[in-house]
């Protein structure tokens, strides 16, 4: 199922995928009336927001700069960054032939402007990031794009794409569901250096060092999207990065990392422990595992994301405090987004499809939230519920 290029070792996905997706995506163009759709470059968020260019081409990786023109009919057109020579994009990928430098100090609409003129009958423009996106509802693609596009295409409407690509994106293929699997293959060893190297006296930014490190070693990309506390008593929060403090017995460790393999997103949540974990731990972890399984349980197709996490929140009662942590998983920024609710009607109203992806961790905490704790990982929602992708045992890991 997976592909790797013989002297490179690069995962690819095959010809078919590709014929799959663009497919996919020009049926829904031709519904919303897009005679082509640009994606503009943005590696923000750990890469999640190039996750379109990834999904049409096959490239990025490691905040690679990269933008793309798809026609409803046509050649797909990928812009490199000027300090990635196309000839790289060649080997990385079999599926866009039309791969063009972008031209100017680093900027890339002038470029696809050239491009967009090349293109015959072009008067509806979808640009993908005006407004709606996953995590950023006010939008990613910069006033000045939108500027240069109005000035240069003035018989073009523009409209926004965010939406129609996070259809596009949201059921999975078989492909991406093993390119998934294998991601989660990868963070879980992750997960096990933290078990064999966490010791009272051990800094914190050590550990983190080689979780990112087994990461890589395994065929992760990078940026490596990894959230950690540890402490006793315990953090309010994760931290996006480490301290150098030296591991104490009794600490609490929290982490939520993932494995981006060939672009793919999988992700986990553990809770792990220098010595026995606190009984209140425990029976909050019985409570989180409890909402686990609810969530499990309701992830079948016709479902509304609304419904499950109101269940989970309805979980809350006088000791703990329970909230839904649930959101899509795929080539990052996956809707929906359900992170302690859900923000709007569109998320709340999103329906649950088979082969779609989420990675479940709701999260069990105090009333002062002093004390919290999650576990979860990736998951594909089936007319049964929710299929694992993870071999963890659901539990705290207490290391003695």
């Amino acid at each position: 199922m997976i592909n790797l290029d013989g002297d490179l070792g690069i995962p690819k996905f095959s010809l078919a995928e590709r014929e799959h997706r663009w497919a996919r995506v020009r049926r829904l163009m031709e519904r919303d009336g897009m005679d082509a759709i640009f994606v503009p470059p943005h590696t923000g968020l750990f890469d999640t927001q190039q996750a379109n260019t990834r999904y049409l081409t096959g490239l990025g990786g490691n905040h690679w700069t990269l933008a793309t023109i798809f026609p409803i009919e046509g050649d797909v057109t990928v812009f490199t960054s000027a300090d990635v020579h196309p000839t790289i994009c060649m080997q990385r990928q079999d599926w866009v032939d039309d791969v063009r430098v972008m031209t100017g100090a680093w900027g890339f609409t002038r470029s696809a402007i050239e491009r967009l003129k090349e293109l015959r009958g072009l008067r509806r423009l979808g640009v993908f990031g005006l407004a709606g996106n996953t995590r950023f509802p006010e939008g990613t693609t910069s006033h000045g794009t939108v500027q240069l596009l109005r000035e240069a295409l003035r018989d073009v409407e523009l409209v926004n794409a965010t939406s129609l690509m996070a259809e596009a994106r949201f059921i999975k293929s078989r492909e991406e569901i093993a390119f998934l699997r294998k991601g989660t293959e990868i963070l879980e060893r992750a997960i096990d250096v933290i078990v064999q190297e966490a010791r009272p006296g051990v800094p914190e930014n050590v550990i983190y060092a080689h979780m990112v490190a087994s990461l890589v070693e395994s065929g992760s990309e990078l940026p490596a999207f990894i959230l950690w506390s540890a402490g006793s008593p315990q953090p309010l929060s994760n931290a996006y990065m480490p301290s150098r403090r030296a591991l104490r017995a009794g600490d609490a460790i929290m982490t939520e990392l993932q494995a981006r393999y060939a672009g793919c997103d999988a992700a986990g949540a553990q809770a792990l422990f220098l010595g026995r974990a606190p009984d209140d731990y425990h029976e909050m972890f019985a409570r989180q595992q409890e909402a686990v399984r609810i969530c499990h349980a309701m992830l079948r197709p016709g479902q509304p994301v609304g419904a499950i996490a109101e269940s989970i929140n309805g979980m809350t009662d006088a000791r703990f405090d329970v909230r839904v942590l649930m959101h899509g998983r795929g080539m990052g920024d996956d809707s929906p987004l359900a992170v302690f609710g859900v923000r709007d009607a569109a998320m709340a109203n999103w329906t649950v499809e088979e082969n779609s992806a989420f990675v479940v961790k709701p999260i069990v905490s105090t009333k002062d939230r002093s004390k919290w704790i999650y576990w979860g990982d990736t998951v594909i929602c089936t007319p049964q519920g929710a299929e694992r992708l993870g071999k963890r045992a659901p539990a705290i890991i207490e290391i003695l």
